[in-house]
Formats: C-alpha cells, sequence, structure tokens
C-alpha cells in the first residue's frame, strides 16, 4: 500500500494514475477535445459569457466531481479534477501570471510548419500573482479517495506556446523567469497539502538539445527547495493524437526512439517519476531500466482510440514492464490526458486499468 505523509508518498506496490484530463461533458463544452487544443482553448469560455459565472462556476463544479467520481469508482490511485476548469492545459494556468496578452493575440507557426496557431504574448516579464490551482486541489482532495494530483505546464512547453515579444529570442530567460514564478505556485501547492505534483513538459522531447542545455535545469527550478516536501512528476508524451494528421499521413508525433536517451538522462534528475507514452506506439519497454531507481508512469491506454483495452492485455503489458522495473517502480496509467475520448469508454478504460493493477499486485505478493 501507499502511505500518504508530509513530504513524498510510499509506493511499495504497483500503482495507477491518470494523467490529467478527462472528457468534457457537453453541458460544458459543445465542441471536441481536439477543438479545444487546436484553438489553444479560446472557446472554452464563450459558455460562461452566455450563462453568467455563477451558473457556470457550478456546471465546472459538476464536471469535475463527476471526473473525481468516475476515477474514484474505477479504484485509480492519483486522481485529477479531470481538468474540467481548465480551457487548455498550458492556457488556464498562464492566466494567472503576469505579463502574459491574453486579448491581442499573434500567430505563430508550430512543429515544423504543421500548425498555425493564434497564441497569446508575452509582453513583460512572467511573474506570479497569487495561487491560481489551490482550490482546485482542495476540491479534488474533498471528494477524491485516491491521492490528488495537480498538473502544472512545464518551462520549456510553456515557452513554445507563446509569442515571446518580451523576451525576443532568448528562450532560456524566459523559462527560467516562468520557472521563478510558477516555484511560487508549488509552494502554494504544498502549503495546501499536495504532495503529489505533476509538471507537463513533451516539448522536451521535441527539442532534445535545448533540453538538455538548459530545458532540464529550469524544469528543476520550478520546484528547486521543495524536493522532500512532495512527489515530483513530469509528463513527457509524443503529442496527443491527430486524426487529421493521421489520414493524410503525416508525422506529428514526436520519436519515441529518444525515450531510451531521455530516460537515463532524467535519471539524475530531482524528479520523482516520468510519465510517458507507452501504448499507441507499442513503445519498447527494454528501455525502461534506463531510468535506474526512479519511478515510471507507463502509458498502456491509447487515448486516440474509443476502443476499451481489456483486463488481460494490461496484465500482460504490465507483466511485460515487470521484467525491467520492480512493483515499487511501475505506475499504470493512460498515454495521455483523456480529453478526447468518451465518458463512458474513459470510465471502462479506468476500471481495467485498477483491475489490470490488482491482478498483478496480487501475483506478485
Amino acid at each position: 500500500m501507499s502511505k500518504r505523509k508530509e513530504g513524498k508518498i510510499e509506493q511499495n506496490r504497483i500503482m495507477t494514475a491518470v494523467v490529467g484530463s478527462y472528457p468534457k461533458p457537453k453541458y460544458l463544452f459543445q465542441g471536441s477535445g481536439r477543438s479545444l487544443l487546436d484553438s489553444v482553448g479560446m472557446s472554452f469560455y464563450d459558455l460562461e459569457k452566455r450563462i453568467g459565472p455563477e451558473r457556470f462556476t457550478k456546471r465546472l463544479d459538476r464536471a469535475c466531481l463527476t471526473a473525481i467520481r468516475d476515477q474514484s469508482r474505477a479504484g485509480i490511485d492519483f486522481i485529477s479534477d479531470g481538468e474540467e476548469r481548465r480551457d487548455h492545459y498550458i492556457m488556464n494556468v498562464l492566466r494567472g501570471l503576469e505579463g502574459i496578452d491574453f486579448e491581442n493575440l499573434k500567430a505563430k507557426s508550430m512543429r515544423a510548419g504543421r500548425y498555425l496557431r493564434k497564441l497569446p504574448v508575452v509582453v513583460e516579464k512572467i511573474g506570479y500573482k497569487g495561487p491560481i490551482l489551490v482550490e482546485d486541489f482542495l476540491f479534488t482532495l474533498k471528494y477524491a479517495w485516491g491521492i490528488p494530483k495537480i498538473s502544472l505546464p512545464g518551462p520549456i512547453t510553456v515557452i513554445d506556446t507563446l509569442v515571446s515579444e518580451y523576451y525576443r529570442n532568448n528562450r532560456e530567460k524566459m523559462a527560467r523567469d516562468y520557472a521563478e514564478a510558477i516555484r511560487n505556485e508549488v509552494e502554494s501547492l504544498i502549503t495546501a497539502g499536495c504532495r503529489a505534483i505533476q509538471f507537463d513538459d513533451p516539448v522536451l522531447l521535441r527539442e532534445p538539445q535545448p533540453a538538455k542545455e538548459w530545458g532540464l535545469e529550469a524544469l528543476q527550478a520550478c520546484f528547486r527547495g521543495y524536493e522532500q516536501q512532495a512527489t515530483f512528476f513530469v509528463h513527457i508524451c509524443r503529442g496527443y493524437p491527430d486524426k487529421a494528421s493521421e489520414k493524410m499521413g503525416l508525422a506529428y508525433k514526436a520519436s519515441q526512439e529518444r525515450y531510451g536517451d531521455m530516460l537515463e538522462w532524467l535519471s539524475e534528475s530531482s524528479l520523482d517519476v516520468v510519465s510517458i507514452e507507452g501504448a499507441q506506439g507499442q513503445l519498447d519497454l527494454s528501455i525502461l531500466p534506463a531510468i535506474g531507481k526512479k519511478k515510471i508512469m507507463l502509458g498502456v491506454i491509447n487515448v486516440g482510440s474509443n476502443r476499451v483495452e481489456q483486463v488481460l492485455e494490461l496484465v500482460e503489458r504490465g507483466k511485460e514492464a515487470l521484467q525491467y522495473l520492480g512493483p515499487e517502480q511501475l505506475i499504470l496509467s493512460p498515454d495521455c490526458g483523456m480529453l478526447q475520448l468518451s465518458r463512458k469508454s474513459a470510465q471502462k478504460k479506468l476500471a481495467n486499468l485498477a483491475k489490470a493493477a490488482a491482478i498483478l499486485n496480487e501475483r506478485i505478493r
């Protein structure tokens, strides 16, 4: 069993987790999960403008409670609020910082020119205004049966999704200022009792050179001084599923061939858990020992398809992982957020994930 004390979360069995997002109900957002990602969430607050902040907040609470209860009933260990309050996994947090203009968006070419996005603009030094996700954490803590986990965007991923006027081409300075600002949010979350904090930083995989030169250092600066007060995760997926790109035969995901080197590199970091995508590309798990003594949060559920993985499928994948890791090093999860799935599919996938972990743990005893 895991124990939740002051400080890091102890683990002596295989655990389960969600990465972050959960399907958004239609009473909250009429579009698709993909449209939220492609528009960088800018249309999410249209409903609030129509029905008013009070009614909108009630709907957000209802959606969060649904996501928390679905995960709890499934038997998931690390639980999020489904990120139901978030317009986008990055932008929601950035709205709570100083120096970023969300009114006068500017176009930016991304992913080697495959996407053109209208993005917020950094007009002053990035700074901290006050707690951003503490209330979200406390809401999750109140209703979750498992361990509440809060996600924050990582530095190199943040700067990838902003247009910078203030910093011009000094991406490293921008990343370090973000880290300095968000470290205050880490402090606020820990003070509120949060013991599982995740950084979503998939661009580490897309840009290995700057990641090694300063990206990892900036990421660790986000929680420097608090290393022993919580368990720190980094989620590094290869990219959300994009069916339109898949139909056109476009290679839009980061290469999973980089995971081996990345795990070895991160094994020396101050992070505790590295979350990677392992289902959609059927990752070769022989790379897992590169993580050393740290933990792997392994994606075994494909979030790009509503097909529900069978329990025995997940058991077999877990057994494969156990050839390379001890049970105290393994957390089973979806590849990424579940935003693009139906709720029915997400419920069944998570229930089967928890059942598979229980079977594996029983066999290990």
